[in-house]
């Protein structure tokens, strides 16, 4: 039914009922202008595990699996392993190139589609993909990683991960960021944040400098500070104080540091002498467009809604 036509049946009804027939016309008149039905809120929500301060949920690819998978908001595109994709049948590109993320090792990778990926109740179709060797990867998990569900996978989603609860929930719209007016300190923070190649967030600070932020969801650490941001941020006394430690990236071993900062501080949230790791120069971190960036051991205290739609991050304490 067109608005003018609702307009003319409304005009034609008794003065006494209007009011009831205008809410109706409303509810035959405003449609979704994809479904053509009015837009309402549905969640779905898949259970997750905690592994070394990694998201491990199970999804299957082409009707297969499940596969253990990675939830990582660094990864662009989603990544799946060579293994698992000549299990399921996928057509992977003849010549492979050097994936970028942490690490130092060659590891070639080819790109592919996923035709149909399964996660719970959401299906997710065509999506872009690079086959990889994720051995090293799944022994530092300590079981079999099938596969990497990244940014082509998340875009265009609301997500929230319920890191208390271990649930992981996809929204139709962003839920409202409110706070206790009983509470002392506000219960959640919002961050703006651009997309590219990786969530470039606004609102943190480095002992009070201002720092652009990558939300990580694929790190397993607290903070991390790339070489570059060093300097830029006054750290090398940080730094020189700091020991020596490793972590592990889709190319292998990555050489660092950890120490501490005097202070970190995302929107509201305020922290003193937190830890952090700087990464080494050379260890495939050189060029990243972010100063700081925030993994899991930080996240894992809050409920944290990415909405890629609106370019917004919520932490919220549960």
């Amino acid at each position: 039914m067109t608005m003018e036509l609702c307009e003319d049946w409304l005009m034609k009804q008794s003065s006494a009922l209007l009011s009831v027939v205008l809410l109706f016309a409303f509810a035959c008149c405003v449609r979704s202008p994809v479904q053509g039905a009015a837009i309402e809120q549905s969640v779905i929500e898949v259970p997750f595990e905690f592994i070394h301060d990694s998201i491990v949920v199970q999804a299957s690819v082409n009707e297969h699996g499940p596969f253990w998978m990675l939830l990582d908001t660094g990864a662009d595109p989603s990544i799946v392993d060579l293994e698992t994709a000549n299990n399921v049948g996928l057509k992977l590109a003849a010549k492979g190139q050097q994936g970028s993320g942490g690490g130092t090792g060659v590891n070639p990778a080819y790109e592919t589609v996923l035709p149909v990926v399964q996660l719970g109740g959401l299906r997710a179709a065509n999506v872009d993909a690079l086959g990889m060797n994720l051995s090293k990867l799944s022994s530092a998990l300590g079981r079999p990683v099938g596969g990497v569900l990244g940014y082509s996978f998340l875009k265009r989603r609301i997500v929230q991960i319920d890191y208390p609860s271990r649930k992981v929930r996809f929204y139709t719209i962003a839920p409202s960021c409110t706070s206790d007016a009983n509470s002392p300190v506000p219960n959640c923070t919002t961050l703006r944040f651009r997309y590219k190649d990786d969530i470039l967030a606004t609102g943190v600070t480095v002992n009070g400098k201002r720092v652009i932020t990558n939300i990580d969801t694929g790190s397993n650490s607290y903070f991390q500070i790339n070489p570059a941001a060093v300097d830029k941020l006054g750290l090398s006394g940080d730094l020189a104080r700091a020991h020596a430690s490793s972590s592990v990236g889709f190319n292998g071993e990555l050489k660092n540091r950890e120490g501490t900062v005097r202070n970190v501080t995302v929107g509201t949230i305020s922290v003193n002498e937190p830890t952090v790791v700087f990464f080494g120069k050379g260890m495939g971190m050189d060029k990243e467009p972010w100063d700081l960036r925030i993994g899991n051991k930080f996240l894992k205290d809050y409920v944290v809604t990415l909405d890629f739609q609106r370019g917004r991050v919520t932490l919220a304490v549960p």
